[in-house]
């Protein structure tokens, strides 16, 4: 069992330097909840191993409101004396990634359970902000002094995380800014990002540059520690332009930023120093599997010349490599770089070479 995991973490540590010199300027993190948080497709240890060779700095996990409450919680009726959540997959998370030098970054996000929807339905129907800061506030105080790094709903732009599409932008707003100042109150030397958007705009999207100006308008005053976005470009090479005008892909970050500073100039969104905000790819990957699928060489040339690409950006913080380990093939999203039975797809190698681009 352990002989199968050898190859691809012996390659990362051969592919990887030595010794690290100065603390890169941008991190490389890694998002698998159903690997790192439920422990499916390989057992924790292997996946955390696998992040170490990679030298990932951070991973990323979803704390999925209505399903973080205890078993047997009542989602329709408010619960007397507060909501009761079980975090213990996520301390132990916390706890064997801290033991390698891992730090953890959460995205408290939906669904929400049904009372605080608007329409008493568990899902993404108008959340209440001022129960969703309650569940901010309690997250924060559970972690504090062992994560330090929060953001702020996932994919709000997109309908089935936030809905309806039409009043989503001012509904982020309203989430965000009882989110931040819940964490902030809590644990003011945390982190927290704005955002979590999703790339392009389509049927069920809104474009993330129109909900960033639609949900941070002039003198709304919202304050950020940076930007999550998921710059995924899935079939055009990283270095080829696409998209529409307020769309974000990988290849036309210039317009994010250029976004970002605009909103700080009106006093939309900023930094608490009034800056523009800079960039954290908390989703990005390319898929191995479906009708936007590319070769496993393609994947791993793309996966370098993008991470080339983002060192370069002095805006850019971090990247997050999305899925670790691929699940099985009715599954809906395939960007890992280890199939379900543990063996390294032709990806790795591109992944290992890329991360080592930015651990230098």
């Amino acid at each position: 069992m352990i002989r199968k995991y050898a190859l691809p973490i012996a390659l990362a540590s051969l592919l990887l330097p030595a010794t690290a010199q100065a603390a890169p300027r941008m991190e490389f993190a890694l998002q698998d909840d159903a690997v790192f948080v439920e422990q499916a497709y390989m057992p924790r240890e292997r996946a955390l191993e696998h992040a170490a060779a990679l030298h990932t700095k951070r991973i990323r996990v979803n704390l999925l409101w209505a399903r973080t409450l205890v078993s047997g919680a009542d989602h329709r009726t408010p619960p007397v004396g507060g909501a009761q959540y079980d975090f213990t997959k996520v301390d132990a998370l916390q706890a064997a990634a801290a033991a390698k030098g891992i730090k953890l970054q959460l995205t408290l996000t939906g669904p929400a359970p049904a009372w605080a929807t608007k329409d008493g339905k568990v899902g993404a129907n108008r959340p209440d902000p001022v129960k969703f800061a309650a569940f901010a506030r309690t997250v924060a105080a559970h972690f504090k002094g062992r994560v330090d790094r929060y953001s702020v709903w996932n994919e709000p732009n997109l309908s089935a995380w936030l809905a309806p599409s039409r009043t989503a932008p001012q509904q982020y707003r309203r989430l965000y800014k009882a989110a931040y100042g819940a964490i902030k109150t809590v644990d003011p030397g945390s982190k927290v990002l704005f955002g979590e958007l999703a790339p392009t705009r389509d049927g069920r999207t809104i474009a993330p540059l129109k909900f960033i100006r639609e949900a941070a308008p002039k003198n709304a005053k919202l304050k950020a520690d940076g930007l999550a976005h998921h710059p995924y470009q899935f079939t055009v090479a990283p270095d080829k332009r696409t998209g529409g005008p307020d769309d974000a892909p990988v290849s036309q970050l210039g317009r994010l930023t250029k976004t970002l500073d605009q909103v700080a100039k009106v006093k939309g969104l900023s930094t608490p120093k009034g800056k523009g905000l800079d960039l954290y790819l908390t989703e990005f990957g390319y898929l191995s599997a479906g009708n936007r699928a590319i070769s496993q060489s393609a994947r791993a040339a793309w996966l370098r010349k993008s991470y080339s690409m983002l060192r370069a950006n002095r805006r850019v913080k971090q990247v997050l490599q999305y899925q670790l380990v691929d699940g099985p093939a009715d599954h809906l999203w395939h960007t890992a770089i280890i199939d379900h039975h543990g063996r390294p797809m032709g990806a790795y190698a591109g992944l290992v070479s890329a991360a080592a681009s930015i651990a230098r």
